[in-house]
């Protein structure tokens, strides 16, 4: 799959993880805690604020046991505009000739 000039963005599947929390009996900081990761760094990717770093989901996966990478997280594809893919109005530098015409 050709994505032009940005990967698409991953994001955490936060239900399937609570689910697997409540299977396997354990919460949110434990999981921290076996992933190697602080549980504010855990809460913001599980809160759809961040998304995980590759290094956070390997290691996440392992610390749930879960081999199927689609079972935890969720793949974006970017949005393309003319170029500044990716880029919102509120991120252009000023005296943007495009951004001063939307």
């Amino acid at each position: 799959m050709t994505t032009g000039p940005f990967p698409p963005r991953v994001w955490l599947n936060a239900n399937a993880v609570w689910e697997l929390l409540d299977r396997l009996d354990i919460s949110q900081n434990r999981l921290a805690r076996r992933a190697g990761i602080s549980p504010g760094h855990l809460s913001l990717p599980m809160n759809g604020k961040r998304s995980p770093a590759p290094a956070v989901r390997r290691r996440l996966m392992s610390a749930l046991g879960v081999d199927d990478f689609h079972r935890l997280f969720i793949m974006e594809r970017p949005e393309y505009a003319g170029g500044n893919a990716g880029i919102t109005n509120s991120r252009r530098k000023k005296g943007d000739t495009q951004a001063q015409h939307e």
